[in-house]
């Protein structure tokens, strides 16, 4: 048992190291968004690693203490890191981690305020559980529209198993609840963040710029490959004189299949050549522009912001509100008020 402990002891500081390692070499790169939490979480996940091991609280003390607090809002600030990395917002607002706080708020009363901490416990990790389910259903639900090669090949191998991970760490969290400590699992769980680690670090550590890069800036038509010019020219007819971002659900596959061309040569024209980095961001800012000019149209005063919303594009009012708001900084009501 003496040997196990100490290898298991050797596998966590080696994940440990490389967590934090990540953090570092995430945070040197600047302050956007999916930064600060690709930092948080790194720090998170060395933390998770470090208390899980048995006697890790007693014997090392205040270090301890912060990594436990870590520990406990990791789900939450993988959540956040996942929806910043693949979000591509522009700005990191405090609301993204409310579900940490909430975590981490629950674990506090149920270890030091709690007569009964297993429901509370129960809770915790059935919210863990709940935020990593909306991680996979992001990762999933994104994949088509990514335009940034390298965060496509990241979706599924990584992100997708750490989130799996953490699943099943909430799953036997909740059997221990009831059946008492797995410590037979211990080095097999050991074994699996170290894994995680080694794969976060091959990724992370070599900081790809395109993977950090903050949304906003947009390049130029007179910047595209000389090869790319005829292809940029019926992609411009298609958005400009056919307004095909009109049309509710279009993909890149659509639109690929309707200029004739590979989805991937197009993907890399928009996403390399035209510095965009999401297909729905690619569109949306038509769809928001359209949606500026009938907003401040008198002819269309009365027409509901809803209408208005489906008529550029959108397929419900929500989607449209956040377009809009991550754009020009206003609801789309608070917008038409503002032109008076």
């Amino acid at each position: 048992m003496e040997v196990q402990n100490s290898a298991e002891l050797l596998v966590r500081g080696a994940a440990i190291g490389v967590f934090l390692l990540t953090a570092i070499r995430i945070g040197g790169g600047g302050l956007s968004p999916a930064r600060i939490t690709g930092v948080l979480f790194s720090l998170a996940a060395a933390g998770h690693t470090l208390t899980q091991f048995p006697g890790a609280l007693s014997a090392f003390g205040l270090i301890s203490g912060t990594a436990w607090v870590l520990s406990v809002a990791g789900a939450g600030l993988f959540w956040a890191f996942a929806l910043e990395l693949f979000g591509d917002h522009r700005r990191l607002t405090p609301l993204r981690f409310l579900p940490a706080l909430a975590l981490l708020g629950i674990a506090v009363v149920a270890r030091f305020y709690s007569a009964t901490p297993r429901d509370l416990w129960l809770a915790h990790n059935l919210g863990g559980a709940a935020l990593m389910v909306h991680v996979l259903a992001v990762i999933w639900r994104g994949w088509r529209g990514d335009l940034v090669e390298a965060r496509r090949r990241l979706r599924g191998p990584l992100l997708g198993l750490a989130a799996v991970y953490t699943l099943i760490l909430a799953a036997v969290q909740i059997s221990e609840l009831y059946l008492g400590p797995a410590t037979a699992l211990s080095f097999l769980a050991a074994s699996s963040l170290f894994g995680l680690s080694i794969g976060s670090g091959l990724v992370f550590l070599r900081d790809d710029p395109q993977l950090f890069a903050v949304a906003g800036a947009k390049g130029s038509p007179g910047r595209v490959n000389p090869r790319d010019e005829p292809l940029l020219q019926r992609l411009m007819d298609a958005l400009d004189k056919d307004e095909v971002w009109r049309e509710e659900g279009l993909s890149i596959g659509g639109l690929a299949s309707r200029l004739g061309v590979a989805e991937h040569h197009l993907r890399r024209l928009i996403n390399e050549d035209l510095a965009y980095r999401n297909f729905a961001a690619f569109l949306n800012e038509r769809r928001v522009a359209a949606a500026q000019v009938a907003l401040t149209d008198p002819g269309k005063a009365r027409v509901a912001v809803s209408t208005i919303a489906f008529e550029v594009g959108f397929s419900s009012l929500a989607p449209f509100n956040r377009a809009f708001r991550d754009i020009t900084g206003k609801t789309p009501t608070d917008w038409r008020r503002a032109q008076g």
